[in-house]
């Protein structure tokens, strides 16, 4: 696939001026896909710059060194990953926040690779209101995907709660659980009933997914 050059967005979608957001995207549909999703929603950003691999975004970012306050970077680009796009946004500009986004994300060596340098990572599966739920909780200084959690319903979920989301995901059917944490089987239920209305999901592929986008296997 040939590299698109590095480009300003189209002058025909607009959104709010106050994060300066930055994508780096191999795939063009898929680019502008996430400018239409910022460009529509009432999240307050601009997208000022697009590039499709690691050299166009150094490029862009050492020539405007507190150019951005966002950066949403793929994982997995022609010339290099994200990390690389991620020490030069962190190096000019350590109070800018980055997304990974990648379809790889239940592979170890990435999630390692992210932890702790990246403000939040996602699955390229996610929906276009998780994408803005998770630019608004990181640009608030909360960590996502690898990190800290938040639903969308702005519930906490508590310790329990979380400790039972990781043994369902790992595979592990209600009477496993409750064995394992000495507790009933009704209670287990009770809470994977909380933990339902918290998220706002209604099965386990679901809760699954979730385990997933916020690294909790």
């Amino acid at each position: 696939m040939e590299n698109v050059s590095l480009q300003a967005p189209s002058r025909g979608i607009t959104c709010c001026s106050q994060a300066k957001t930055l994508l780096v995207e191999d795939h063009p549909i898929y680019r502008e896909g996430l400018h239409m999703i910022l460009s529509f929603s009432k999240i307050d950003c601009e997208v000022v710059a697009e590039a499709s691999n690691v050299r166009q975004a150094i490029d862009w970012l050492e020539t405007h060194p507190e150019g951005i306050d966002l950066a949403i970077l793929d994982y997995f680009l022609p010339d290099g990953t994200a990390i690389d796009v991620l020490r030069k946004v962190k190096k000019l500009n350590p109070n800018a926040k980055v997304l990974v986004i990648t379809g790889e994300v239940d592979r170890i060596e990435v999630r390692a690779t992210v932890s702790g340098l990246a403000d939040g990572f996602i699955s390229k599966d996610i929906q276009s209101a998780e994408l803005i739920n998770v630019i608004n909780a990181i640009m608030r200084d909360r960590q996502v995907g690898h990190y800290a959690l938040e639903n969308e319903k702005g519930e906490e979920l508590t310790r329990r709660e979380t400790d039972i989301i990781k043994r369902y995901a790992q595979g592990k059917n209600t009477r496993q659980i409750a064995q394992e944490l000495d507790i009933s089987v009704r209670t287990v239920e009770t809470h994977k009933n909380n933990i339902y209305s918290k998220l706002d999901i209604n099965s386990n592929a679901e809760l699954i997914k979730y385990a997933i986008l916020n690294g909790l296997l």
